[in-house]
């Protein structure tokens, strides 16, 4: 697993976004439905949503869609911790600890 963890912890300060990870022991969040990616600009609230699933990728651009995408984001990051635990748990991992 090594492996798999180094480039992730390696890739983080210089990200864009925050990194965070969510224990498998968080309460249950909306991500286990489906992956899907919000679109916009910075300062504009996200204007398209991309819905990915088995068969390739639909598109919900209705207003009240996107906010039911966005509010599923934002309990998204509220499960996760925070960039340093997140990275501090992986650094752990590497190690061979869970804790």
């Amino acid at each position: 697993m090594r492996v798999e963890l180094s480039p992730i912890t390696a890739a983080v300060p210089p990200s864009p976004g925050p990194c965070g990870v969510r224990r498998l022991d968080a309460t249950p969040h909306p991500g286990g439905a489906g992956g899907f990616n919000l679109i916009g600009f910075p300062g504009l609230p996200p204007g398209v949503v991309q819905v990915e699933n088995l068969l390739g990728s639909s598109y919900v651009e209705e207003a009240d869609g996107v906010r039911i995408f966005a509010d599923a984001f934002e309990r998204i990051v509220a499960a996760a911790l925070s960039t340093d635990d997140s990275l501090a748990l992986i650094a752990r991992m590497e190690e061979g600890r869970r804790t």
